[in-house]
């Protein structure tokens, strides 16, 4: 008799053995959010792009003013902002990961998270135009400042668009049977909220920093 014969089992775990370690198929994979929404945030972050060669070029026609103007930013606020809008992409890709996981209370704790770092951020920032009208500083104040109020303010119109968006996902999507059905929109509007994040990063190196 053969050893086969004699151990049947060695045959079946052997051929059952990689069945268990078998990967989900790159067939399977897909890009979070819909194609409609891809479009939306590559056109957005390209008009924004344009905005960022328009404030450089004119960085170089002006740059004591632009240097003046950047050191007369509270650097602290800006800092304090971005760390703030980095911790809120944390949240909202943990409140995604909730809800695949089918965790809802994963998920509306960190919708809250990502909408309380989103209002701080509002807070941080009203704070720092505070600072600036008590200084007498305005749009119309030079070329710098029109680039500052400007870029900042179309960002905090971003932010705003967002927190209505995280708001209405975590009064809406309360249930696991809801987060199944919206899963598209619940990843769509956390990659809308990331490319706020991603705008301010580069608003704050480019505005804050860059000379």
């Amino acid at each position: 008799m053969s050893q086969t014969d004699q151990n049947p089992s060695t045959t079946v775990n052997f051929k059952a053995g990689p069945n268990r370690h078998q990967q989900t198929p790159a067939s399977d994979a897909r890009i979070p959010g819909e194609l409609g929404l891809w479009i939306f945030l590559l056109a957005d972050m390209s008009i924004f792009a344009l905005y960022f060669w328009v404030f450089i070029w004119n960085q170089s026609l002006h740059p004591e003013q632009f240097l003046q103007g950047q050191a007369s930013l509270n650097h602290s606020l800006g800092l304090l902002n971005t760390v703030i809008l980095l911790s809120s992409s944390y949240f909202a890709a943990m409140a995604v990961h909730g809800a695949r996981t089918k965790n809802t209370t994963a998920f509306l704790r960190n919708i809250k998270l990502t909408i309380a770092c989103g209002l701080g951020f509002g807070l941080v920032k009203a704070v720092e135009y505070g600072e600036k009208f008590d200084a007498g500083l305005h749009i119309a104040s030079n070329e710098f400042y029109s680039f500052y109020f400007a870029f900042t303010g179309i960002h905090m119109v971003h932010v705003i668009i967002g927190l209505s968006l995280l708001s209405y996902t975590l009064f809406s999507f309360t249930t696991e049977e809801k987060i199944r059905q919206q899963m598209a929109n619940i990843e769509g509007t956390v990659l809308y909220w990331h490319m706020v994040d991603l705008l301010w990063v580069v608003l704050f190196s480019l505005i804050y920093l860059l000379q």
